[in-house]
Order: structure tokens, then sequence, then C-alpha cells
């Protein structure tokens, strides 16, 4: 193999270890270009998808190569994204031999990972202060608990299956909506309502779909379009999961939207913080940074519990709530040299609508046409400023590097 292929094989290698780890495509263009400047190819061509990559450039030579390869579904893990995108700076830095970058490569992927019971007590940490702040009583977390397990392991068990992630979903979400139901009927006195919203928080793609409207918004179309058309039949299966347990069992009377939440400020911060953490458990943040991610989800809470009350308008305090978390992410970022997407997953926990999601599945089930068209509506417009706001800090951002 010549020099160019080498590189060109690494690149593409690198960028779908990069995407089944979280990364953005707009960080993919970034580390490929990246690695190609220090090589010295040139007509350096990218076509990138959420499923697909291919590369094609010229050497100083002359000679041409191309490589292409498929990018399977994937979940996201912060510190191996982090070792990756650093592993392109390294490259672009000392320029190894081409023949090493394998090699290389693999260090890289070598992270160390949380043990499965750790990652559990993450989710359910994380779980129980979102009850809390969606109005859990005591009586509420006990389910909201055990039906974070039964998802966890459920899921895991279903995707080794080798299952299709729709049916996945669907299952998974039928599931825990039986679980609710089996502790409501059988006398515990919880609000099955409050149990759904939180635990929805767990499977709800909000990071899929915001990224899907940010690729829109920043003008990758087709990449956004996919994205959004496969986020979007995602959650249309649970969807389908939670409205066939509505239907099998028959639960009219359980689902009222009638939820008492906490308005203490400092209390939803606290839980926030903590919540934030458990996220950055679960999306593989190692222990030392927790702290940053927890800090960013207390960031978020307050624009939201501020901002409303200074902005008319759901699209507007949303948009600049997510520019604040968006803003710390690329500090920490520049200051740090780790991608944002380290940092701002984590940070946007808060800003998931997953209330307004629910609340609109159960207007469908129910018939009450108000229901799905002021929750679903609302739920497009969150995701709609979440995704402005990161494209409005992403520019600010780019504009001070230029500029220095």
């Amino acid at each position: 193999m010549r020099d160019i292929d080498y590189i060109l094989s690494f690149c593409v290698n690198l960028s779908r270890n990069m995407i089944m780890s979280g990364a953005n495509l707009e960080r993919i263009h970034t580390a490929v270009n990246t690695v190609c400047r220090a090589y010295g190819l040139s007509d350096v061509s990218i076509f990138l998808l959420s499923t697909h990559m291919s590369v094609s450039a010229v050497d100083s030579d002359g000679n041409y190569s191309s490589r292409q390869i498929s990018i399977p579904s994937s979940g996201i893990f912060l510190d191996r994204l982090r070792s990756l995108n650093q592993l392109s700076y390294k490259i672009a830095e000392i320029t190894p031999n081409p023949k090493t970058l394998s090699q290389m490569l693999d260090r890289a992927m070598n992270v160390s990972d949380y043990p499965d019971y750790v990652v559990l007590a993450g989710k359910i940490c994380a779980m129980l202060c979102l009850g809390v702040m969606f109005g859990a009583t005591a009586w509420d977390l006990i389910p909201v608990a055990v039906i974070t397990a039964l998802i966890h392991f459920l899921m895991s068990w279903l995707e080794r299956k080798g299952l299709d992630r729709m049916l996945v979903n669907s299952l998974t979400m039928w599931s825990a909506a039986s679980v609710a139901l089996a502790f409501i009927y059988s006398g515990f006195n919880g609000n099955f309502a409050v149990i759904m919203i939180t635990v929805s928080m767990l499977v709800i793609p909000g990071i899929p779909l915001v990224n899907a409207m940010r690729n829109l918004l920043c003008g990758s179309e087709i990449n956004g379009i996919l994205q959004m058309l496969k986020v979007s039949v995602e959650t249309m299966a649970l969807a389908l999961g939670i409205y066939a347990a509505f239907m099998m069992f028959g639960v009219e009377s359980m689902i009222s939207p009638t939820v008492s939440a906490p308005t203490d400020p400092v209390l939803l911060i606290a839980l926030s913080f903590v919540a934030s953490i458990g996220f950055g458990v679960n999306f593989r943040i190692p222990p030392k940074d927790l702290w940053l991610a927890g800090l960013g989800g207390a960031l978020s809470r307050v624009s939201l519990i501020y901002l409303p009350g200074i902005i008319a308008g759901r699209f507007w305090f949303m948009t600049l709530s997510a520019s604040a978390a968006a803003l710390y992410a690329e500090f920490l970022a520049i200051r740090r040299k780790q991608p944002s997407t380290y940092f701002v997953y984590p940070s946007i926990i808060p800003l998931i609508p997953g209330d307004l999601f629910y609340y609109a599945i159960t207007g469908i089930y129910l018939g009450a046409r108000e229901w799905v068209e002021l929750n679903g509506v609302n739920c497009l417009i969150s995701l709609a400023g979440l995704s402005m706001g990161f494209v409005l800090a992403s520019t600010v951002v780019i504009h001070v590097r230029r500029r220095k």
C-alpha cells in the first residue's frame, strides 16, 4: 500500500469510531481535514453521513486514492471521543509514519470504562433527580428506580440479539409502561404520569434530535434530513410502545397531566447538577471531569429558571439557555483542547423536553387534539431553540478564533 492509502484508511476508521462515540459531523470534518493537511494531501473530498463515510485525496506525487466505510448504530462514549480527537491533533503535530497510524488508533480506542453496575447507578441517580424535578413523591421514586434498571438491562439484552432499533424501542417502552401500571394496579400510591415522564428521559433521543436540527440549520441539509427521519422513526417507536400499553390496559384515569413540580430554585439547581453527573457517568465521562458535567447542567437549569421571566417566547428562552450551555462547553473545550461535545451533552439534559413528549403521546391516545397540538408544537419549538442556541454559540466562537 502507498502512504496515501494508509492515511485515508486511517481517516475513515477514525471517523467511524468518533461517530460511534458520539461526535457530531462537524467534528469529523475538522479531524479528517486536519490529518490530511498534515500529510500534504490536496483535493480532499469528504462525504459524510451518520451511517456512511467516504474520503478521497491526492498526494504530493499526484497519486489519487479513496476509501469508504459503513457506520453502525452507536451510543455515546465521550472519554473515547476525547482520546480520538486528541489523536487527530497529535498526528497533525508529529506526522508519524503512515504505516503506524492503525496501531495509534488502536491505542487511542483503548480507554477505561466504568463497570456496568456503576453505569446503572449513574442512570438511577439521574432518574431519581429528574423524577423529583418533575414532581415525583417518594412513592413514585421506587418504580422509577425499578423501571430504570429494567430499561438498562432490557435494552442491552435486546441490542445484543441484533434486533432492529425500532423494535427495541417499542418493546422497551411497552415493558416500562406495563411495569409502571403493575405498580399502580397493585395499590401502589404513585403517579403514573410522573413515573413515565421521568423514565422516558432515559430513552428519548434528545441529543440525536438536537444534532439533526443543528445539521439542518448549519447547512448540512442531507445529513440533517436523514438524521431527522431516523430519529423521528425511533421516537415514534417509543411512542408506539407507550400507546400499546395504554390500549392493552385502559388507563384513562391514570394519565392526568396534573403534576405538582417543585419551584425552589436552589433545589432545582442542585438536582440538575446531580442529574447531569449521573448522565455524565452514562456518557462515560471520566470521574475527574464529572463535576464539570454537573456544573453545565446547573447552568442550564439557572437559565431555565430565570430567562422565561425576562424573555417572552419558548423558542427565545430555549435558544439563550442552549447558547449558555454551548458557550460553557466551548470555553472548556478551548481551555482543555477537547471536543465541545464532551461538555455539551450532559449540560443540556435539563433542557430536553421529556414532559412535552409524554403529554403529546397521551394526547394521541385520549384523542385530545389540544394536548397533541400544544405539547407537540412546544416540543418541536424547544428542540429548534436548542439547535439554534448551539449554532449561535459555535458562530461566536469561530468568529473569536478567527480574530485571534
